[in-house]
C-alpha cells in the first residue's frame, strides 16, 4: 500500500471557562474567543475535506466536560459530521470521559434531550471501553485503531497499557488514547492521567501512537531515537498555561519503514498566542527604562496587537516609583494582565545574614521592627512560613514610612 496521512485533532476542550482564572478575559472578548474556539473545528473541518487523510484521530478533550452544553455538543457533531466519509475515531479524554450520562454515549439523557439535534454521524467511531480494542478504518483495510476511554481517575500500580496487546502483525498500527508521557519534556496539565512511558509504547510494537492530554505539542521519541508518536498539541490557547497552544497534526505514514519526525506536520490552528513574559525590574530607577525593557521584552516574544499578553513582574522595585503598564498593555493587545506579587520594594533587608543584637532604648521603631520580623524569620519553620513573614516584613516597612499600601 502507499503511504498515507493521518490528520490528529485533540484538546479543544469545549466549554472551557474563558471568563475565570488570571485570564479574566470581559464578556465582550469571552464572546469572541468562544467564536474563535469554534473555529478552530471548523477550519479543521475544512482541511479534513480538501485534503481527505486517511483517517482523523481526535485522543480526548473535545469538550471541557463530559456534559457540554447543548449548543458546543451540536456545534460538534455537526462540525465532525461535516467530515464525512473520512473515519473519524474518537478516544474520550480526562475531561470528557466516558460514562453513563456522557455526551459520547448515546443512550445519556443529554445526548437524548436534543430531540432535532444532530446526531453522531456512521463514519464516526467512538472508542467507549477502558480495556484496548481495535478497529479496522473503512476504505483501508490494511490500517487498523486501537484505542481506549478514559472513564475515571486510578491509583492502580499497573500503567494504562500494561494489559495492552501487541500489535497486529501487518499494515499500518494506530494507537489511540488520552494520558500522560511521564518524561514529556514540556511542562503540561495531570501527569497522573493515564501515566505511560516510552518502553510502554515500544514494547507494544504500534506503527504511530496519537495521544492527547499536553497542549504543547511535540514528537514521542523512544531511547533509541525512534518514533514512537505525538501529542498534535491543543488547537487553542484557552489559559495562561497554553503559550505553546494552536496546533493539530498531520502524520505521514507507511507499512513498511518506521516513521521520521520528518512525517510530523503541525499545523496553526488559533489566530492569537499567549505570551507570558517576564520583566525583573530590579536595577530600574525611572519609568523610562522600565518600559524600555518592557519594550525589548515584548519584542523577544514577538508578540503581536491579536495576541493575549500576561506580564509577571518581578524583583526589587526602586522606592517611589509607580509602575503600572496595565492600561498600556490593553491599548496595544487584544487582552493583558499584569502580575506584580513578586515585585518587592527596594528595602535594605539581608535575610541571609545573622540576626545583629536585639537593638536597645534608642533605637527607632523601624530598628525594632526589623528586628523582631527577622527573628520570626529565621525561627520560621518553612518556606511558606518565610514568605509570609517576609511580605509582612515589607508591608510593615511600607507603612512605617508612610507610603501607599498596595497589595501584592
Amino acid at each position: 500500500m502507499d503511504r498515507v496521512r493521518i490528520a490528529q485533532f485533540s484538546d479543544l476542550h469545549l466549554g472551557v471557562g474563558l471568563g475565570g482564572g488570571k485570564l479574566a478575559l470581559p464578556p465582550t472578548k469571552v464572546e469572541i474567543r468562544r467564536r474563535e474556539q469554534h473555529a478552530c473545528l471548523a477550519g479543521f473541518a475544512n482541511h479534513v475535506r480538501a485534503a481527505r487523510p486517511a483517517a482523523v484521530l481526535i485522543p480526548g478533550d473535545l469538550f471541557d466536560s463530559a456534559e457540554p452544553s447543548v449548543d458546543d455538543l451540536n456545534f460538534a457533531i455537526s462540525t465532525v459530521n461535516a467530515m464525512a466519509p473520512v473515519p473519524v475515531f474518537i478516544a474520550p479524554g480526562n475531561h470528557d470521559g466516558y460514562s453513563p450520562s456522557s455526551c459520547y454515549n448515546t443512550h445519556s439523557a443529554l445526548y437524548q434531550s436534543r430531540g432535532s439535534g444532530p446526531k453522531w454521524g456512521s463514519h464516526v467511531r467512538i472508542f467507549t471501553a477502558e480495556r484496548f480494542e481495535t478497529m479496522p478504518v473503512p476504505g483501508h483495510p490494511a490500517i487498523t485503531v486501537t484505542g481506549a476511554a478514559f472513564h475515571r481517575h486510578t491509583t492502580a500500580s499497573r500503567g494504562p497499557l500494561a494489559d495492552l496487546s501487541r500489535a497486529p502483525a501487518n499494515g499500518i498500527r494506530i494507537l489511540l488514547f488520552h494520558g500522560a508521557l511521564q518524561t514529556y519534556p514540556w511542562p503540561g496539565p495531570n501527569k497522573e492521567v493515564l501515566p505511560f512511558t516510552t518502553a510502554d509504547l515500544e514494547r507494544a510494537g504500534y506503527t504511530y501512537a496519537a495521544v492527547g492530554h499536553y497542549h504543547h505539542g511535540g514528537p514521542i521519541v523512544g531511547d533509541r531515537g525512534r518514533l514512537l508518536g505525538a501529542y498534535a498539541g491543543a488547537p487553542f490557547a484557552a489559559s495562561l498555561t497554553d503559550e505553546a497552544a494552536g496546533t493539530w497534526l498531520e502524520i505521514e505514514l507507511g507499512p513498511d519503514a518506521a516513521p521520521n519526525e520528518g512525517a510530523l506536520h503541525w499545523h496553526r490552528a488559533d489566530e492569537r498566542s499567549i505570551h507570558r513574559i517576564e520583566l525583573d525590574v530590579t536595577g530600574l530607577t525611572d519609568t523610562t527604562a522600565l518600559s524600555q525593557r518592557l519594550d525589548a521584552a515584548l519584542t523577544a516574544h514577538r508578540a503581536t496587537p491579536r495576541d493575549i499578553v500576561w506580564l509577571v513582574l518581578r524583583g526589587r522595585l526602586a522606592r517611589g516609583l509607580a509602575f503600572d503598564p496595565q492600561p498600556a498593555l490593553a491599548e496595544r493587545f487584544f487582552h493583558a494582565g499584569v502580575d506584580d506579587s513578586a515585585v518587592e520594594p527596594d528595602y535594605d533587608v539581608d535575610f541571609s545574614s545573622e540576626l545583629p543584637p536585639e537593638p536597645q532604648l534608642a533605637a527607632t521603631s523601624e530598628e525594632v521592627f526589623r528586628w523582631k520580623m527577622l527573628k520570626l524569620y529565621r525561627e520560621a519553620q518553612d518556606d511558606d512560613e518565610r514568605a509570609a513573614i517576609r511580605e509582612a516584613l515589607y508591608y510593615g516597612l511600607d507603612a512605617l514610612a508612610g507610603n501607599e499600601i498596595h497589595l501584592r
